[in-house]
């Protein structure tokens, strides 16, 4: 399995026969053009404007953008409602959580939460093998409460998004608080992973990725 970060929130999954999964584009079209996506699935985390991504996708692509159960041939999908913000999205909106199962990984993408998760959402999203979370605070986690949840979901491996990154992001945080409140920081000058080159010996490893 391929992982590439685009930025933001924004990852293609490519699966072990070719599928593709883009998990919650910010500016859809700017990406479909510089990477060529061609995805299959396509899931946002909160709405989006149809008119704008439709003519980028073909016309089989699968939307999902509601928190609701989805399976196919290569996919396993449940989406769960939560907030940007810990004011029931009274402040910033709703926000989709996404587990899935892809090649038999276990994948959780955060979206733009803004909150601490009940128990029973926790158990729902025990033994993952990825945890996208967001870290950079004002419009989603921070980057200490990023830290809290990932230590207690326990991954084994935790991709950080949605960060100041350069100079791109500039109305977010840095990955700095995040980095600082959990060990096995693995820093890569990429933006993709293979799942191959995984060991998923450990718990709450870190992978750095850039774009």
């Amino acid at each position: 399995m391929e992982i590439k970060w685009i930025g933001n929130t924004s990852f293609l999954i490519k699966n072990s026969i070719g599928k593709r999964i883009l998990l919650d584009p910010m500016q859809i079209y700017p990406y479909i053009e510089k990477y060529d996506l061609k995805p299959d699935i396509i899931t946002f985390s909160h709405t989006h404007n149809n008119e704008i991504i439709n003519k980028f996708i073909d016309k089989d692509c699968i939307i999902i953008n509601s928190p609701c159960s989805f399976s196919n041939d290569f996919i396993n999908l449940d989406g769960y409602e939560t907030f940007k913000d810990d004011l029931n999205g009274f402040k910033r909106g709703e926000n989709i959580i996404y587990y899935l199962n892809i090649d038999g990984f276990k994948i959780c993408h955060l979206g733009s939460l803004g909150h601490r998760l009940d128990n029973n959402l926790l158990s729902k999203l025990s033994d993952l093998d990825f945890l996208f979370i967001p870290i950079g605070g004002h419009f989603c986690l921070d980057g200490f409460s990023a830290a809290r949840l990932a230590i207690n979901l326990k991954p084994k491996y935790i991709i950080p998004m949605c960060f100041k990154n350069s100079s791109e992001y500039f109305y977010l945080d840095g990955p700095h608080k995040f980095l600082s409140s959990i060990k096995n920081i693995f820093s890569y000058d990429c933006s993709t992973i293979y799942s191959d080159d995984l060991s998923f010996g450990d718990k709450c490893s870190v992978i750095l990725l850039s774009t």
